[in-house]
């Protein structure tokens, strides 16, 4: 009878076959696995959060505001077209006041090169032909990807004032540009 009041002797396992040591140790283990491998796609495909010369473009913010109204101001428009296969870029410029003898124009678009993008920039410098009319040579602009860019950002500035846009498909139609309201 007296191995009948005695409890059973317990099997012992060792300790790595508990199954409470999976739910204690699981999740922080899952946890550390997630971090290194966010921190590798972190690294591997990092972007600059900060420009090189952050200080100088807020600098130029204020600049460009002041160019932004002077632009209202004189209620600038412009007409951009391009002629690619004459090799030259045409804008009409109408506003009040005195038009300036030479304008630049600054396009701007992406590029994708390995892990990076980046934004490659190519200033034309444009030419009075007559009085509101301007020219530039497209062929100072050297690998202007117009055949596989569709996109540019348009900036036409003076040290005065300044218009600026987005040129959609530069090939088919040409881009209208006002003094932002």
């Amino acid at each position: 009878m007296e191995a009948s009041l005695m409890p059973p002797k317990s099997r012992r396992d060792t300790w790595y076959k508990e199954p409470w040591l999976l739910l204690v140790a699981g999740g922080p283990a899952i946890v550390v696995c997630a971090s290194i491998y966010t921190g590798y796609v972190a690294m591997r495909g990092a972007d600059k959060v900060v420009a090189e010369d952050y200080y100088k473009q807020g600098l130029m913010i204020n600049k460009d505001i002041q160019r932004d109204a002077r632009a209202r101001q004189l209620r600038l428009g412009a007409v951009i077209s391009a002629d690619f296969a004459n090799g030259k870029m045409k804008l009409e410029l109408s506003g009040q006041g005195d038009l300036p003898d030479s304008i630049q124009l600054s396009l701007a678009n992406a590029v994708a090169g390995g892990n990076s993008v980046s934004e490659v920039i190519r200033r034309l410098p444009m030419k009075r032909v007559s009085p509101g009319h301007y020219e530039g040579d497209l062929k100072m602009m050297t690998n202007l990807p117009v055949d596989t860019v569709k996109l540019f950002h348009i900036k036409l500035e003076t040290s005065d004032w300044r218009l600026t846009g987005d040129w959609f498909d530069p090939e088919q139609k040409a881009i209208q540009l006002n003094a932002a309201k």
